[in-house]
């Protein structure tokens, strides 16, 4: 078997003269160099080899003549990627890998997103049997309210609720704020406690609140005041009800929230502010009397932002108690033992069902999805304007009440 020495100065000498000499030199050193180096663990061991080489190969380039930076540096290229390779290899697995479980988790999502639909559809059928069918059908809809991010037509039916609202043409402003504080609150709690969804489904909110006001100046006041009100009333709303499930939280949660405690830390405190950022950003939009109001609740928001501010403290507060209360039960061995046991199995549910949801996808039409959207959205939307009403009514009524109580 040639030496390492003998195929480097064979192959140098029979290509001097190619106009490719460069890049030939850059592979024969990266290729006789690996071989060298590859069955090696130790790094001390594989950094000694490696010097031990670039000293053969340069005494080879210097003996032929032809050492000279350009040439060196094609070794050193060599060398470089001779070292990296197995574990640029591992990288670029593990990106793919990542990027494939990123794809799976996607589709798992959409096969849930149909398990839920499909679900909804069969227990409408059932109710729309029933002799006395006006209970069942409210209740079937407000559950596809809290579940209205899941079914991905959030924007939908925000347009048919803000739309009936704007129909009626009564109590704009105050049912506007029902409608964007329960579907802000009910989005917001359907997923994860992720700062980026937080301000997404806001803006979202907002952003059809502030179309139809754009269409319909005469109640572009009442729309901008009643959805900025709801939003941030939504997501102070949203923020108390997580402060108060940490309290309660199943040790089995415990290592999710024990890895997320850094992210909830940065995150918490800065939501108020960078919703005031989004409102900002929504007021260069727009003109007149759109511009003047949002910028007006802006001016005047201190007093609302500091309610959102000190929930968030104290969420925070109570997020880091709870992990206290772990650390002081379980090891940090322990934690991360369930953690990685939990990344495995999730590894595995994923695959299985990413598999599931590709075949469940191949039959589906998308025109039939978004024409059976628009309907589900049509319903949802009444359903949030009659829910909003009644909170309105009721408060109206109990107002009424303690004034005659008074007298």
């Amino acid at each position: 078997m040639k030496s390492t020495q003998t195929i480097f100065l064979n192959t140098i000498k029979e290509n001097k003269g190619n106009p490719q000499f460069l890049k030939i030199l850059k592979e024969l050193s990266f290729e006789l160099s690996r071989k060298k180096i590859q069955r090696l663990k130790d790094d001390k061991k594989i950094q000694n080899r490696v010097g031990e080489l670039f000293e053969q190969y340069c005494f080879i380039l210097e003996n032929e003549g032809i050492k000279n930076v350009k040439n060196i540096s094609s070794v050193i290229e060599g060398l470089i990627k001779a070292v990296s390779y197995d574990k640029e290899e591992f990288l670029f697995k593990t990106i793919y890998e990542i990027e494939q479980l990123k794809k799976s988790a996607a589709t798992q999502k959409k096969e849930i997103q149909n398990t839920i639909s499909n679900t909804y559809d069969i227990l409408e059928k059932h109710i729309n049997s029933l002799p006395e069918k006006d209970i069942a059908s409210k209740a079937l809809n407000d559950t596809k309210l809290n579940a209205i991010e899941m079914l991905g037509i959030l924007r939908e039916t925000t347009e048919e609720a803000i739309l009936t609202t704007l129909e009626k043409g009564k109590d704009v402003e105050d049912t506007t704020f029902q409608i964007t504080k329960n579907l802000t609150f009910q989005a917001i709690n359907d997923g994860d406690f992720v700062k980026k969804r937080f301000l997404d489904i806001t803006r979202m909110i907002m952003s059809v609140s502030l179309e139809f006001a754009n269409e319909n100046l005469g109640f572009a006041k009442e729309l901008v005041n009643g959805s900025v009100e709801g939003t941030q009333k939504g997501i102070l709303k949203a923020v108390n009800k997580f402060k108060n499930d940490i309290k309660f939280a199943p040790d089995e949660d415990d290592e999710i929230f024990n890895q997320n405690l850094d992210l909830a830390k940065k995150e918490l405190p800065t939501i108020e502010d960078e919703y005031i950022q989004m409102l900002k950003e929504l007021a260069e939009k727009y003109d007149g009397v759109i511009q003047y109001s949002l910028n007006e609740k802006i001016e005047k928001y201190n007093g609302s932002v500091e309610k959102i501010k000190r929930a968030t403290l104290e969420a925070k507060e109570a997020l880091s108690q709870r992990l206290e209360e772990i650390a002081s039960d379980v090891s940090i061995d322990e934690i991360k033992e369930k953690a990685e046991e939990k990344f495995e199995n999730l590894k595995k549910d994923v695959s299985e069902l990413g598999k599931k949801a590709n075949e469940t996808l191949e039959h589906l039409k998308q025109n039939e999805t978004a024409k059976k959207a628009t309907i589900e959205a049509k319903k949802l939307g009444l359903r949030a304007w009659e829910v909003a009403k009644n909170m309105l009514d009721n408060a109206i009524k109990n107002a009424k009440e303690g004034t005659k109580k008074d007298k």
